[in-house]
């Protein structure tokens, strides 16, 4: 089709484009759709096909032009934006002007699109690279975690009063203001060990097996669920059964069942080496985030709301996710995703700056990523996802899911780049390698 396109810059992240569909193109259309209508609307006094299009005019006028009109706008809308060459990046506001009966169909979209960014300054950005060092205590966390996971369950059978360090079968529920927040049935909770705010252990030592108990805590600030952080919540649990943990004992037997090691001493040599070798890699990702915020620190770049809001929308799926895999799932989810999104707006507001400046590096150093290198990932991570590697490369396989990981390759290129320009500093941090290793 050919329309009368103009397109005005508003701002950085704005572009409102009028375009003009040829009245003889808007007539094409309502001809043939009336003539659609024709042949199966039923009017009192007209065989099916024999209706006057005046007649339909004056019963369905109304409901056909503006399913023509909005066919139409849709249609030029995509052809304009190829056309014109405009990165769109969100839904476009439409405003259709008043169309008299064999005019032209005008109208004006505004949009978002992605901001032109060029970026300076991110040679030789200074900053500091943690080194951790290994202690014996370190070491010796890591086998005791390690302990812990080989623990076997010994039911309790001599009281039913529950005691710290018991393992406690229970159901739980967690309501806030009379909404539901998540439940449990049959989890297994270890007192002193278990995740849950401050006073929850202490509300059920000494509760006996077989009771319910029902009290309220509130949650610290600093929660990891933003929905559950500072908040006064109201759990009910019922006690089903008390069990200890029996660990096995830490000596060359051990080494040798579950460290793949002749002796004690051999399994605490390959451990610090294990923590050393965790402790250097995360060292390195402290650095890159480090570069990566001083980068973005020193870039004044416009933001398109819609991408904001998209990467809003992401987090907040992921944090529900998470929520889910380990609470169960919330009574309202809508309201929790709504409240979700608006918290962690300001995060996904930097995330997506951060990703417009890496995208202007990669573009102003020529950086690139073939096809061939997207499909070496796609075999990595097929590799690394075990039984489910197929899934991994049925995922890869949509044009979409490849996209993004082109853009996601891209930036980590650029990033690659800039710390190879950095002006790094290895300083003395304090040994926090048992925290950076809890998963084991």
């Amino acid at each position: 089709m050919a329309f009368k396109v103009d397109v005005e810059t508003l701002d950085p992240v704005r572009r409102r484009l009028t375009v003009e569909v040829p009245a003889e193109i808007v007539a094409a259309e309502l001809k043939r759709e009336f003539a659609e209508l024709a042949r199966s609307a039923k009017v009192p006094g007209f065989r099916p096909g024999r209706v006057p299009r005046h007649m339909l005019e004056r019963m369905f006028g109304d409901r056909v032009r503006a399913e023509v009109y909005a066919r139409l706008i849709q249609h030029s809308y995509a052809e304009v934006l190829e056309k014109e060459g405009v990165a769109a990046v969100g839904q476009p506001e439409i405003a259709t002007e008043e169309t008299a009966p064999g005019a032209a169909l005008r109208y004006r979209a505004t949009v978002e699109v992605k901001p032109e960014v060029c970026v300076d300054g991110y040679d030789g950005l200074a900053v500091e690279r943690p080194i951790l060092r290994v202690a014996d205590a370190d070491v010796d966390g890591y086998l005791e975690r390690l302990r812990a996971s080989l623990a076997q369950l010994i039911p309790v059978s001599d009281r039913t009063q529950i005691a710290g360090g018991d393992v406690v079968t229970l159901d739980y529920e967690v309501q806030s203001d009379g909404r539901l927040m998540g439940r449990g049935e049959r989890r297994e909770i270890e007192i002193g060990n278990n995740g849950f705010p401050p006073g929850f252990d202490e509300r059920l030592i000494g509760a006996n097996v077989g009771t319910t108990v029902e009290f309220d805590l509130t949650y610290p600030p600093d929660h990891a669920v933003a929905e559950l952080a500072g908040k006064t919540v109201h759990l009910r649990t019922v006690l089903h059964a008390i069990a200890k943990k029996e660990l096995p004992p830490l000596d060359d037997e051990f080494a040798k069942d579950h460290g793949e090691c002749s002796t004690l001493v051999e399994l605490r040599q390959r451990v610090r080496l294990q923590l050393e070798e965790e402790a250097a890699r995360h060292a390195d990702e402290l650095m890159r985030r480090a570069v990566v915020a001083e980068l973005a620190k020193g870039q004044d770049v416009p933001v398109p709301n819609a991408l904001v809001q998209r990467r809003a929308q992401a987090l907040a799926e992921e944090v529900l996710y998470g929520w889910q895999q380990r609470r169960g799932r919330l009574k309202d989810e809508a309201e929790a995703r709504a409240h979700l999104r608006k918290e962690l707006e300001p995060r996904a507001l930097e995330q997506v700056k951060v990703a417009l400046v890496l995208e202007a590096i990669a573009r102003q150093e020529g950086l690139s990523v073939s096809d061939e290198d997207i499909d070496a990932h796609v075999r990595s991570l097929a590799q690394s996802a075990g039984t489910a590697a197929e899934r991994v490369r049925a995922l890869y396989e949509s044009p979409e899911a490849r996209q993004q990981l082109r853009g996601q390759m891209l930036q980590a290129r650029a990033v690659d780049l800039v710390v190879s320009r950095a002006r790094i500093t290895d300083v003395e941090a304090p040994s926090h390698v048992a925290d950076v290793t809890q998963s084991g």
